[in-house]
C-alpha cells in the first residue's frame, strides 16, 4: 500500500497542501483536485522558502511524476517483511513507525518533543543540539564524543 505524500492531506473531495515554516507554524498552500498537484505545490513552496533541507520533499521521477511512498505491513503481520528496528542506539531517540523521534526531559523532568526525522543519526544530533542549547549537558546523557562523532549507548554498538 502507499502513504500520502508529505504535506498533503485529504480534505473531503479535494487534497490540501500545507507546510511548516521555520518557526514551526503551519502555512496553508491551497486545495487541489489531485494528490499529485498538491504534492508538487508543497515541493514548490518548500523550494520558494528555502526549506528543502529541513522538511521532507516529495520525490519525483525524471518525468516529474510523483514517486509513491510505500508502507510496510504492520509489525508481525507478514513473515516476509523484515523485522523493524525498535530500540535506538542513541539517547533521546525512539522509533515511531518508519520515522525516528527525538525527545528530552527538561530541567523539571517534563518530556519535550524535539522533532521527527528520517534516520536515527539525524534525531540523535538534534537531541544533542537541543541539550547543548539548553545547557543540560551535565544533567543529560549525550550521543556525541569530544570530537563531535556519534557514539552508541553502551551495549548497543
Amino acid at each position: 500500500s502507499t502513504r500520502a505524500p508529505a504535506g498533503v492531506y485529504r480534505a473531503r473531495s479535494k487534497f490540501e497542501a500545507s507546510y511548516r515554516d521555520r518557526d514551526g507554524q503551519s502555512q496553508s498552500i491551497g486545495k487541489f483536485a489531485t494528490e499529485e498537484e498538491a504534492a508538487h505545490a508543497y515541493n514548490a513552496a518548500l523550494a520558494k522558502h528555502g526549506l528543502e533541507s529541513i522538511r521532507k520533499v516529495n520525490k519525483v521521477d525524471e518525468t516529474g511524476r510523483l514517486i509513491p511512498k510505500t508502507v510496510a505491513p504492520a509489525f508481525g503481520m507478514s513473515r516476509s517483511a523484515p523485522a523493524t528496528k525498535r530500540k535506538s542506539e542513541y539517547y533521546g531517540v525512539s522509533q515511531k513507525g518508519p520515522m525516528w523521534r527525538a525527545c528530552y526531559r527538561d530541567a523539571g523532568s517534563n518530556k519535550k518533543h524535539i522533532g521527527t526525522f528520517e534516520n536515527e543519526e539525524e534525531a540523535a544530533r538534534a537531541y544533542d543540539a537541543k541539550i547543548k542549547k539548553l545547557g543540560l549537558q551535565s544533567r543529560r546523557k549525550m550521543n556525541e564524543d569530544a570530537q563531535g562523532r556519534l557514539v552508541a549507548k553502551p551495549g548497543r554498538a
